[in-house]
């Protein structure tokens, strides 16, 4: 048969299955006619007779169609179709028929929002591990899986520790998005905030190196109140590594509340705060959001940089670089910040009492930044700096004074 004359009866046999002429295909396939033609794509390739079937709806036709197909992969291409168009009963008839529930990923099924294919797939095996469908379908905030999620873990406790992951990476993404809902409904059906492992759709969490806890990225958000709602205990947690995730990304409200219950500022072994040292290295990221590679950052655009340094000194911080890249790092990020930036953090530092003198004279000490601080000499001697001459050791008035001179 040419490939015109293919082209003629696949058209005309489409025609009659989208005219719900049943008969007529009965009598198609009692002739001995082909069944295997080619339709429009549906995903990228050929669409079968049966699917178009299943688009029309019509329950005798995709009966018919399915107990004459012999090709597996077309009778589960049709099933995934139906699940699309939230078909049930499409659906029972086509597993009635040799297709298979297990081809159609559980998580596609979930995302249909309908208990009623949850369980009629659950009930025929559904793979509920593989990709994490349960995670899935509660992070697209799909309200109807979660009954049934618990249904299900109540009825296989064989699954629960892989069914117990699932709704804690759920949780971990909803506390890293800070959606205080969804995290309160799944504590409610017992996700953990204390577990480890990946996040939802962050493949480089996969990584046992990168995993994560729900604390830890309740410390994410501009909010606290996720935070607050998983009550962080410093007899149970580790309230110094949520201090360190809270200044990475210079959440003030986060750590002031992480402080009030008990996290200790100051943790290094010289006595120093690492969480403040995180904060300061927060600097360097400002000019990356900056429009126009010329312009410095302003006080303005470290503001919140500000906030968290003003929080962590209140409650007792000290800033003793032990590393030589701290004090360079800091330094680097201040030749690209507004020179009164500088006289605004030395300010600080100074009322607080925040550091030695010989640290604040090793960081402003170089050539690049007596040049950047040109313009703002009286200001540093205001603050007491003088940096022609050798501070006296842990004095911060007159700071760069020899003792002759005081």
């Amino acid at each position: 048969m040419s490939e015109s004359a293919e082209n003629d009866l696949g058209k005309e046999l489409i025609g009659l299955c989208r005219a719900g002429r049943l008969y007529e295909v009965s009598n198609w396939i009692s002739e001995g006619k082909p069944l295997n033609i080619s339709a429009a794509k549906r995903r990228g390739r050929q669409r079968s007779l049966l699917e178009i079937a299943v688009e029309t709806g019509f329950h005798s036709l995709v009966e018919l169609l399915a107990k004459n197909e012999s090709s597996q992969l077309v009778r589960d291409a049709a099933l995934d179709l139906a699940v699309s168009l939230r078909r049930l009963d499409l659906i029972e008839l086509l597993c009635a028929n040799g297709a298979d529930a297990r081809s159609v990923p559980l998580a596609d099924v979930l995302l249909t929002w309908q208990p009623e294919l949850f369980r009629f797939f659950l009930d025929h095996g559904a793979d509920t591990s593989n990709g994490r469908p349960f995670a899935q379908a509660l992070g697209a905030r799909v309200r109807t899986a979660l009954r049934v999620f618990l249904d299900y873990k109540r009825a296989h406790p064989e699954h629960a520790t892989q069914l117990q992951e699932q709704i804690d990476c759920a949780l971990r993404h909803f506390c890293d998005k800070g959606d205080l809902k969804w995290v309160c409904l799944l504590i409610w059906a017992g996700a953990d905030p204390r577990s480890s492992g990946p996040i939802l759709n962050e493949e480089y969490t996969e990584d046992p190196a990168c995993f994560t806890s729900g604390l830890e990225q309740a410390c994410h958000p501009e909010s606290v109140d996720v935070l607050k709602k998983l009550k962080p205990d410093s007899n149970r947690d580790d309230l110094a590594k949520l201090l360190h995730c809270a200044a990475f990304w210079s959440r003030s409200a986060t750590l002031e509340y992480l402080l009030e219950i008990g996290a200790q500022p100051n943790d290094k072994a010289n006595g120093g705060s690492s969480a403040l040292g995180i904060v300061l290295r927060g600097l360097s990221f400002v000019r990356v959001g900056i429009h126009g590679a010329e312009r410095l950052a302003s006080h303005y655009e470290v503001r919140r940089t500000f906030d968290c340094v003003s929080v962590l000194i209140s409650h007792g911080a000290v800033w003793r670089p032990d590393r030589g890249y701290e004090l360079t790092s800091l330094r680097r990020a201040l030749v690209e910040c507004e020179p009164a930036v500088t006289i605004d953090l030395l300010g600080i530092f100074r009322k607080h009492n925040v550091c030695a003198a010989e640290t604040v004279h090793k960081l402003l000490g170089t050539p690049l930044m007596r040049e950047h601080l040109k313009s703002e000499t009286n200001a540093l001697l205001r603050l007491g700096i003088h940096l022609d001459t050798k501070p006296i050791s842990g004095r911060w008035k007159g700071i760069g004074q020899t003792k002759a001179a005081r």
